[in-house]
């Protein structure tokens, strides 16, 4: 006669069994990396928080007059909370509607968190400066990233405020290409995915046309540029071109991974999901998102630290209310 063990019994068995299962599947390894990366931003965040990180430098220009403040420098930071604050309120609603978080929420919370590799092409040079006289400009938090060779802390200024419009940008950006690529595959069926993709990628460069503007407005500036491939090259106002190839590739990724989603409505990033246990799921589901879209964004970041290395001289009279100033 036999006797079934103990429910117990039975679970300690399977154990090792269900550990294999739930991390054999995309969702977790793209979880564990997105754990990992929010470790490593709050440690640097931290480190930047304790030591008064951010805290800025005074310079030889402050006080003077050849730098006010506009009306630009502070509705630019308030336009981008207000921004941000109705994008997360109209998520919030629509998930109260489906009792679920979907990828749009969940990729738009992945930029907020992935926001804090913002000063992370500075990590050789100055690539890209902020206007200190912007509402909410700070030190910079990228001296304490393990490993940077740039500026030491408070003598680059970093722009928090202003990167929320970024993140609500990149997903009505995502959402526009993704969109569009979806019409392109009901229209023309046979499209491969590596076409698809590609669209997304040339999409993505389209969309991104608008960008000068914040240089136009001065609230940044790219300090080092390679000339040949730079617009007004020289200028306060100069737009390297390759800017638009970075920012399509990581709006393109993005894209892709919302457009390429299976019939559960699962990413790539989150496929396997449905195995870990429902308590888990959502979390690790946020993770892996996040996990992602610092991958992905890694990919724009290494695009400007590598062309960093190429020489590129700062533009001609720069004011010192930018940091790092002219001088460096």
């Amino acid at each position: 006669m036999s006797v079934n063990p103990p429910s117990g019994l039975r679970h300690t068995r399977n154990a090792p069994a269900n550990l294999v299962r739930y991390f054999a599947v995309p969702v977790t390894a793209w979880a564990v990396l997105g754990a990992l990366l929010l470790g490593l931003e709050v440690y640097v965040l931290a480190s930047w928080a304790m030591d008064g990180g951010y805290r800025l430098a005074s310079t030889a220009s402050a006080g003077k007059s050849d730098g006010p403040v506009r009306a630009i420098d502070v509705m630019a930071p308030l336009s981008a909370v207000l921004g941000a604050a109705l994008l997360a309120l109209y998520l919030y609603r629509r998930y109260r509607i489906k009792q679920r978080l979907d990828f749009d929420t969940l990729l738009f919370a992945a930029l907020l968190l992935a926001s804090w590799q913002s000063p992370l092409m500075n990590w050789f040079h100055p690539v890209l400066v902020a206007n200190t006289h912007v509402l909410g400009a700070v030190g910079s938090w990228g001296p304490y990233m393990p490993g940077w060779q740039g500026f030491g802390s408070h003598q680059e200024a970093e722009l928090p405020l202003v990167t929320l419009s970024i993140s609500v940008s990149a997903l009505l950006a995502v959402l526009a290409c993704s969109k569009i690529m979806t019409l392109i595959m009901d229209r023309w069926p046979g499209t491969s995915r590596v076409r698809l993709v590609l669209s997304g990628f040339l999409l993505a460069v389209l969309v991104d046309a608008a960008e000068p503007l914040l240089t136009f407005l001065g609230v940044v500036a790219w300090s080092r540029a390679v000339p040949e491939v730079t617009l007004w090259s020289g200028n306060w106002y100069q737009f390297p071109l390759y800017q638009m190839l970075a920012t399509g590739l990581f709006t393109g990724a993005l894209s892709a991974l919302r457009c390429l989603r299976n019939v559960q409505g699962e990413s790539w990033l989150e496929r396997g999901a449905v195995r870990l246990p429902p308590a888990i799921r959502p979390w690790a589901r946020l993770l892996a998102v996040v996990g992602g879209t610092n991958a992905a964004l890694t990919l724009y970041t290494g695009l400007h630290i590598l062309v960093s290395l190429v020489d590129g001289a700062p533009p001609a009279h720069l004011p010192d209310y930018f940091r790092p100033p002219t001088a460096y």
